[in-house]
């Protein structure tokens, strides 16, 4: 059976260079830009406000997240979560997170 697996990584070198590894080794997948929503909601002010956000005056707010999708073979799903936690000091130097859905059918060529 296959699954999907999908990555949300924060945007920094050690996630690119986690890309590269896995393109290297074989892994294909679809990566997109991706904001979280607490990078979005303080861009957000009520109309009329006088308030001024921080995320609106800082220029090094993190740009964003790295959202990856990698349709696989379950029985290889192991193998490729880990090397994720191992690029991601198991989330805690590159914070983000993983988790996995069943595909009931999957046509095409992945």
């Amino acid at each position: 059976m296959k699954v999907m697996l999908f990555a949300i990584l924060d945007h920094v070198g050690a996630t690119e260079e986690l890309l590269r590894d896995l393109s290297k080794e074989g892994y294909n997948g679809t990566v997109i830009d991706t904001v979280g929503m607490h990078h979005v909601l303080p861009k957000f002010t009520e109309k009329g406000s006088a308030a001024v956000s921080l995320a609106n005056l800082v220029d090094d707010l993190p740009k964003g997240n790295l959202t990856l999708f990698i349709i696989i073979e379950e029985e290889k799903l192991e193998t490729l979560k880990n090397k994720i936690r191992e690029a991601t000091g198991n989330f805690s130097d590159v914070k983000g997170g993983m988790f996995v859905l069943p595909l009931v059918s999957v046509e095409g060529t992945f």
